[in-house]
């Protein structure tokens, strides 16, 4: 009875290992399946950009009010004028536009995905990392140096966020790596 979820762990195990950025790709299918990471990568990527859409509409107005407090705390020293036409902007209307930003750039993602699952291409994953990259760095700025949008996300979903996020790195890492290997291979075969 243990033995099939054994295989079944090795299997995973095996899987995996193409997410290991040292690890070899000796052959084409395995560089075909560190290819395919990077459209995984880019799925996670757009699932986390659902979920996060799904936060704000969930909290609508606690973010609306936190986004109008860190306004509030950015204005010291400015003309009290320019303090409220920003703050006038920050209506619903400009939460409706990032929850529906939020899904568009999901959707690039998942659209991303699906050609480089078929196209097994180098550049896809390679664009992703360096945005994934950017992103997980700003997001560790923000939060060494406490600007952080703490109020406006629970601290669960900022762990939860960066451990996609660094899942999503390796992905596109691989992905990356196996487009370069088999162009490499295609090359010399």
């Amino acid at each position: 009875m243990l033995a099939p979820f054994v295989l079944g762990v090795r299997i995973v195990i095996d899987k995996l290992a193409v997410l290991n950025p040292f690890a070899k790709l000796p052959d084409e299918e395995t560089a075909a399946r560190a290819a395919r990471a990077g459209a995984v990568g880019a799925w996670l990527t757009a699932v986390g950009s659902v979920i996060g859409a799904a936060m704000i509409f969930f909290r609508f107005d606690t973010y609306l009010a936190k986004m109008r407090e860190a306004a509030l705390a950015d204005s010291a020293g400015r003309d009290p004028a320019v303090t409220q036409a920003v703050l006038a902007t920050m209506g619903p209307t400009m939460a409706w536009a990032t929850i529906g930003f939020t899904i568009a750039i999901g959707l690039v993602y998942v659209w991303l995905g699906v050609v480089q699952w078929r196209r097994l291409t180098r550049m896809i994953p390679l664009m992703m990392l360096l945005f994934a990259a950017y992103g997980l760095l700003t997001t560790a700025l923000g939060l060494a140096g406490g600007k952080a949008v703490m109020g406006l996300v629970v601290p669960l979903q900022i762990a939860f966020s960066l451990l996609l996020s660094t899942v999503a790195l390796l992905c596109f890492i691989a992905g990356t790596r196996g487009g370069f290997r088999l162009q490499a291979l295609r090359k010399a075969g």
